[in-house]
């Protein structure tokens, strides 16, 4: 009889309930992984609300995993018995132009752990050994859990090209917002300002030691924005708040011939300025995935140093048993919440 673990499974909008199921068994290049600790984000909360948005339910929800390899991949791949790890969740098929250019995450067939197969949220998850990103010693679990957002702001900064001298702006200071301005000033930005209305997420955008504004008008908020860029403007805008119009005020707020990166979707239609984009010859970007090897491990890296401060941004921290109490809390939008994690194992 197989040994039995405790999972976080979706069933259906609402619908979380911690059942036991079957540990699983991993294939000879995967690694059995013992969670330690789970995020949730705005996707799972969107599932949750709103699913099956892009997951195949039944499901174990969660993609910000980071665990203990309890068994190591029999194939002697990836890392030994003991080792903290970060878990990659994103897989394509391998084989297709996607792939082959080492874009997995916009593979057709792409399958994401905690999405498309059963993901954090539970106690044991087998995941490619190949692809786990050891945590160094020094870095706490805890900490390590938020690697997988911090990959998005990652690559979600290299698409905006040399970043050193420039001005970036941040719409948006929940989780990714923070992460994608920590990552502009490490990488050399010269001044980044987050645009942000919520009282106790700019506290702690301040408390990170960056300038924040807002003002109820979107035209008063693009003159504060104009007053802290006097130069020539905004050189670089990251859309990371998936309010209604946030979109095309980012591209309104870059200068002309800067660059924008959205990061948010936002549900329905959202119409952008194509005047701004064509006549004043702004470039934009989406970004969404990331890779284990050129996003995760330097995600990790930075977290390591203490390049990127990611204690502030963890606002609560349930057990597995009131995981459903988690998504609700985040749903809550009279409490302020940025990073909620879900504590699952011992370390």
């Amino acid at each position: 009889m197989r040994d039995m673990m405790r999972s976080l499974r979706w069933r259906g909008r609402r619908d979380l309930v911690v059942e036991q199921v079957p540990v699983p068994s991993p294939d000879d290049d995967e690694a059995l992984i013992h969670v330690l600790w789970t995020g949730i984000c705005g996707s799972d909360l969107e599932e949750y609300l709103e699913g099956p948005v892009v997951i195949r339910g039944p499901v174990t929800l969660g993609h910000e995993i980071v665990g203990r390899v309890v068994r190591a991949a029999r194939d002697g791949s990836g890392p030994a018995e003991g080792q903290i790890v970060v878990v990659d969740v994103v897989t394509g098929c391998g084989a297709c132009f996607w792939c082959l250019s080492h874009e997995e995450g916009l593979c057709p067939s792409l399958v994401v752990k905690g999405q498309h197969e059963d993901g954090g949220l539970a106690e044991r998850l087998v995941a490619r050994a190949d692809r786990l990103i050891p945590v160094p010693e020094g870095l706490g679990a805890r900490e390590a859990a938020l690697a997988e957002p911090t990959a998005v702001a990652v690559r979600a900064a290299r698409k905006f090209g040399p970043i050193d001298r420039r001005g970036g702006l941040v719409v948006g200071g929940g989780t990714i917002g923070l992460l994608v301005a920590q990552v502009l000033r490490h990488e050399g930005a010269e001044r980044v300002v987050i645009v942000e209305p919520d009282a106790d997420r700019a506290a702690v955008a301040t408390g990170l030691g960056f300038d924040v504004v807002w003002a109820d008008s979107p035209s008063d908020r693009a003159a504060r924005v104009a007053a802290l860029f006097p130069d020539r403007g905004v050189d670089l805008v990251a859309e990371c708040s998936g309010a209604p119009g946030a979109a095309a005020e980012a591209i309104a707020l870059a200068r002309a011939g800067g660059i924008v990166v959205l990061l948010s979707v936002t549900p329905g239609t959202t119409p952008i300025g194509t005047t701004e984009v064509v006549l004043r010859e702004k470039t934009i970007h989406g970004s969404a995935a990331h890779m284990w090897d050129t996003d995760v491990a330097p995600a990790v890296a930075l977290i390591a140093s203490g390049a990127i401060d990611v204690k502030p941004l963890i606002t609560a921290v349930v057990p597995l048993t009131d995981g459903a109490g988690a998504f609700e809390l985040l749903a809550d939008r009279t409490v302020s919440n940025i990073k909620i994690l879900v504590r699952i194992g011992e370390e």
